[in-house]
């Protein structure tokens, strides 16, 4: 992907867009957002059950289980949110109409991002613990490599979305959705790095102060960063061309609409 020499959206336009959308729809704001806190809870609570047991391969499958549960709800709210981004009728049965569509490639997708997320941090960690120098500089290499891996995660639930819904849905027929998926968000992130920087920093503090605010985290979280990474997913798609924008309309002076004097 060729980046043009103008961006026609920037990272804080698309913020703004995505602020102002939670506001104008707020209703759907706190269903998304009390929607994946309550699954969270759950998942809390069965690892939390799960943890009791001593039991690493327990837990490892319960976290495991757990990520993929709470990706099929991320995609619900990633979908409303393409749905308010694009003003294409968003109302609570996208939640289903996500599940329909979605929930089986959500599945894999979800399958490879925990997988791959638990081996680089299994890995990391254990060169991080090593008592050799050498080793922890390389653990400190992976956790930099984890970072960007999670930055790409942010990407690929709104990237899937547009592979069925959106700007890649002529390509259904074509090669492996997954591998376009994981393709494009590596690359959306390696090629955009400030703004993907700025994508992760924002979405990580807004995480932070929810979880310290508690009533956030259920009310607004998911609601307000489903929104946030839906525009700045599509804002990049916007500036390499692969989304279109209509043309504005064109003002016309008030003096053509004047009657001639006499």
């Amino acid at each position: 992907m060729e980046k043009p020499a103008s961006p026609t959206v920037t990272f804080f336009k698309a913020l703004r867009q995505a602020t102002g959308d939670a506001y104008d729809r707020l209703g759907l704001t706190l269903a998304s957002s009390l929607l994946w806190f309550a699954m969270l809870g759950a998942v809390s609570l069965a690892i939390g059950t799960l943890v009791r047991t001593q039991q690493v391969l327990v837990v490892l499958a319960g976290i495991f289980v757990g990520a993929i549960l709470l990706a099929e709800v991320w995609t619900a709210c990633v979908y409303l949110a393409y749905r308010i981004a694009t003003r294409d009728e968003p109302s609570l049965l996208c939640f289903v109409e996500a599940w329909r569509g979605l929930g089986w490639k959500t599945l894999w997708l979800s399958v490879i991002q925990t997988f791959v997320t638990l081996v680089i941090f299994i890995n990391m960690a254990l060169y991080l613990q090593s008592p050799l120098v050498f080793m922890r500089i390389f653990g400190v290499v992976i956790l930099y490599l984890l970072l960007l891996w999670i930055t790409a995660m942010l990407y690929q639930y709104p990237l899937l979305v547009e592979h069925i819904f959106g700007a890649y849905k002529g390509e259904q027929s074509k090669a492996s959705w997954l591998r376009r998926v994981l393709r494009r968000s590596l690359l959306l992130t390696i090629g955009n790095l400030p703004f993907s920087a700025g994508m992760f920093a924002i979405i990580a503090v807004w995480g932070i102060f929810c979880f310290f605010s508690v009533v956030g985290l259920a009310l607004m979280y998911s609601g307000f960063a489903s929104l946030a990474v839906v525009y700045w997913t599509r804002a990049l798609l916007i500036n390499y061309g692969v989304i279109v924008l209509p043309p504005e309309p064109e003002i016309i002076p008030d003096e053509q609409f004047r009657l001639p004097d006499e």
